[in-house]
């Protein structure tokens, strides 16, 4: 029998309509389909619930590992000559690596090698600082800084790319990150920089971040797009509120720039379907409504008017958010 394919577009877009709004559960619809079905779906999700499970406890015994080393070498650190700290500090880094190693590509469980990887990753600074120190590059100095962290993304980044392990790949933008800033201290050690200096640097780290994550989401790495977005975001919404300055010491021109900041956001969240960009929009836009009232309004009409019109403007704008996500943002189907 041939079914009408115009009945089963409109059932099945009845029956869209009646999941979304919540008078049919999943499990209602898994119903129809059959026991086998449910089992099946039970039993991934079990899987996938056991699999976080232990993929936390491996991380947390990892963290309970790197404290105890930690604590081990600090009751000895002060009586230590310094070629005894770096063989201590360099032989821990790298014997956490190698078991995360043998455990990443000899054994079906990698979450167990990832977990050595982060102790290894979390010691090597320790151990690339010391043995600096003992050819005589100060690892507090900004030059000597900026070589550890050059030499930490080098090792990160070559970790990252030949063992194809991600969990490399946000300490290697860490690494980056501190190359930066320690670089450029170093190149103005001597010179007086613009004023806002600071400021200016982080928010062109923030514009590389958001930069970076666009990259991922293309590329499907998923799960370093959320965290550089919201950092990014931070610094540069944060930095730009702050770079406006506080009445009576105002920069027009970042107080001008900054609602067309926070309208690219909205329009951002619409274009990459990304609900992170318009929630964290709407956060800054009510920081930005209070800190507007109470510079220009607090003092004019009062405190208690103030606030009862930045309370309707900031549910004005909560209300523009929420349409926002129900109308242009989509659901993104669970993996």
């Amino acid at each position: 029998m041939i079914p009408d394919q115009t009945k089963v577009d409109k059932v099945l877009t009845d029956l869209s309509a009646l999941v979304k709004s919540g008078q049919v559960s999943r499990e209602q619809v898994l119903s129809i389909l059959g026991d086998k079905t449910v089992q099946l779906v039970t039993a991934k999700q079990n899987t996938i619930q056991k699999i976080n499970l232990q993929r936390i406890m491996y991380y947390i015994g990892g963290f309970i590992v790197f404290l105890g080393i930690v604590i081990f070498i600090a009751q000895f650190w002060d009586s230590m000559s310094q070629v005894s700290r770096t063989a201590v500090a360099l032989v821990s880094a790298l014997s956490a690596y190698s078991l995360g190693y043998y455990f990443f590509a000899n054994t079906p469980s990698k979450d167990f090698g990832h977990a050595f990887f982060v102790i290894s990753a979390a010691l090597f600074p320790l151990g690339v600082g010391t043995a600096l120190d003992t050819v005589g590059v100060s690892a507090t100095t900004p030059e000597g800084a900026s070589v550890n962290a050059a030499l930490l993304f080098i090792i990160f980044f070559a970790s990252y790319w030949s063992l194809k392990a991600a969990i490399f790949l946000p300490f290697s933008i860490i690494a980056a990150s501190t190359f930066y800033f320690t670089f450029t201290l170093f190149l103005f050690k001597t010179v007086q920089p613009i004023p806002h200096f600071s400021e200016y640097q982080i928010l062109a780290l923030g514009v590389a971040y958001l930069s970076i994550g666009y990259y991922f989401s293309i590329t499907k790495q998923g799960f370093m797009t959320g965290l550089l977005y919201f950092f990014g975001l931070l610094m540069v919404l944060g930095t730009a509120m702050i770079l406006q300055g506080f009445s009576p010491k105002i920069n027009v021109f970042w107080q001008l720039i900054y609602p067309f900041l926070l309208v690219a956001t909205f329009w951002a969240s619409i274009k990459l379907q990304d609900r992170l960009f318009l929630i964290i929009a709407t956060l800054f836009t009510f920081g930005q409504i209070l800190k507007f009232t109470s510079e220009y309004f607090s003092k004019s009409i009062g405190w208690p008017i103030s606030l009862i019109v930045s309370g309707l403007v900031i549910m004005g704008i909560g209300y523009m958010s929420f349409e926002l996500n129900k109308r242009y943002l989509r659901v993104k189907p669970s993996p």
